[in-house]
C-alpha cells in the first residue's frame, strides 16, 4: 500500500504539530522532523521552513488528521510515539494529542501508553536505531 499525497502531508503536518505540542521544538525532534519529511519526499527546505515558522503560522489546521486507514493511523502512532520519547521527560499534552489521533481513527487509546512503554524500554536498553514507520508505506 502506498501513502497518498493527501495521507503524507497529513502526516507531516501532524507530526510537526505533536513535536510543538510542549511549546518547544528541541534539536533531535527537528531532526526527526527533517528525517520524516525527506522520506515523505518533501523538499528539504520546505521541511526546514515548517519548522522555523512552525509557532508563528497560524495557518495550520490543529485538528488530528484522520488517515484513509487504520494502518497508516496506526503507522502515525507508532511513528509520533517514537517523537514523544525524544524528551527525556514525556510532555502530556503530546500524550493527549497522540490520544485524538487515535480515537479519530478508531484506535484504542489504551493501546498507546503499551507503545510508549516499549518504545522508552527499546531506546534505553536496546539502544537502537529510530526506523520510522511510514517507510513500509513508501517502498
Amino acid at each position: 500500500m502506498r501513502l497518498s499525497e493527501l495521507d503524507r502531508s497529513n502526516y507531516f503536518r501532524a507530526m510537526l504539530l505533536l513535536s510543538g505540542k510542549d511549546r518547544k521544538i528541541s534539536k533531535s525532534e527537528q531532526n526527526f522532523i527533517d528525517t520524516l519529511g525527506e522520506k515523505l519526499g518533501f523538499e528539504k527546505s520546505f521541511t526546514k521552513s515548517a519548522v522555523n515558522t512552525f509557532f508563528s503560522n497560524e495557518h495550520i489546521p490543529n485538528e488530528p488528521p484522520r488517515f484513509s486507514n487504520r494502518e497508516i493511523a496506526e503507522s502515525f502512532i507508532r511513528d509520533g510515539i517514537k517523537l514523544i520519547i525524544e524528551d527525556p521527560k514525556i510532555n502530556q499534552d503530546e500524550v493527549d494529542w497522540i490520544s485524538n489521533v487515535a480515537r479519530v481513527n478508531g484506535i484504542n487509546e489504551n493501546w498507546i501508553f503499551d507503545l510508549i512503554e516499549k518504545e522508552r524500554l527499546s531506546q534505553v536498553y536496546e539502544n537502537v536505531p529510530i526506523k520510522l514507520e511510514v517507510e513500509s508505506f513508501l517502498e
